[in-house]
């Protein structure tokens, strides 16, 4: 017996007549006896006696029963989760990221995953995308470092110039190029490298050049940076989308030559199916820039 005929028998068996079975199914009477009759000839056994307007089961449709009892209760267990399901699938992706990428690199992204004119829903967070993760607020996680591989699956979707910010008025603004050497003769307003990524990379690079690493103003944000910068002076090193929205506020961005790119990164936890929207987004994502 395959599905459709289990389902027959099994409606069959649950209200005696074909009449009441064709209602349940969607079909005609004529095709519900049509098919219970190619059914009885298939197995070599009759299934039911007909008393009156009412189809009794026989010993053998009673056995057959009790064997399908199981698959009728998973079928009707099924068919309770799926408005839960369908709810789940609609209910709008969860992104977690950081301010630079939310407002420098996820707008194109979303016009290319079907977002333009919000056909689709979405929840931009800016906040800590690998915090947003483990407590369930998000569901894809992006910034400019490798979240911890234990609990996150990571891809690299692009990568992006870090950039000196500084104001018109300041020694290096006359330089079209500037190094780790000639920044580090500044004041510096950076990141904490003991827990930015970001921070981590300048003081590696820093470093390679035998400089060292010791921020006049740490701060936690590339708009921090910038905002210090221009209300205090200095250099600030930031990524570059980040500066775009500056470049009108009396600052101007310079290239450092010796630091190197930072890439960006996809995640989502380890070893958990993904719903289709969060997939669908993912995909986008990690598809190349034509």
């Amino acid at each position: 017996m395959d599905l459709r005929e289990l389902e027959l028998f099994g409606t069959l068996m649950r209200v005696g007549t074909t009449t009441e079975t064709a209602r349940l199914l969607g079909i005609s009477q004529p095709g519900v006896s049509g098919q219970l009759k190619r059914l009885e000839s298939r197995l070599g056994v009759s299934l039911f006696h007909r008393t009156g307007n009412r189809l009794e089961p026989t010993h053998e449709a009673n056995e057959l029963f009790a064997l399908a009892v199981p698959i009728f209760n998973t079928h009707a267990l099924i068919r309770s989760k799926l408005p839960a399901l369908r709810n789940l699938a609609s209910r709008p992706v969860s992104v977690s990221a950081t301010p630079a990428l939310v407002e420098g690199f996820i707008g194109p992204i979303l016009i290319r995953a079907g977002y333009r004119n919000w056909k689709k829903r979405i929840v931009l967070r800016v906040h800590s995308p690998e915090d947003d993760l483990r407590s369930g607020e998000a569901d894809i996680g992006l910034q400019m470092a490798l979240p911890p591989k234990a609990e996150f699956q990571a891809y690299k979707i692009g990568h992006i110039p870090l950039v000196a910010v500084l104001r018109k008025d300041h020694p290096l603004a006359q330089m079209k190029e500037l190094t780790c050497a000639a920044v580090s003769t500044h004041p510096l307003v950076c990141y904490n490298a003991d827990w930015s990524p970001m921070g981590g990379t300048i003081r590696a690079a820093f470093t390679a050049q035998g400089l060292s690493y010791d921020p006049a103003c740490v701060v936690p944000f590339c708009a921090n940076v910038c905002s210090m910068v221009r209300a205090c002076g200095g250099v600030g090193i930031v990524d570059a989308m980040t500066v775009r929205d500056y470049v009108m506020q009396g600052l101007v961005s310079r290239p450092i030559m010796d630091i190197p790119n930072v890439s960006i990164i996809a995640f989502h936890r380890r070893n958990e199916p993904l719903r289709a929207p969060v997939q669908d987004l993912l995909t986008a994502l990690r598809k190349p820039v034509a």
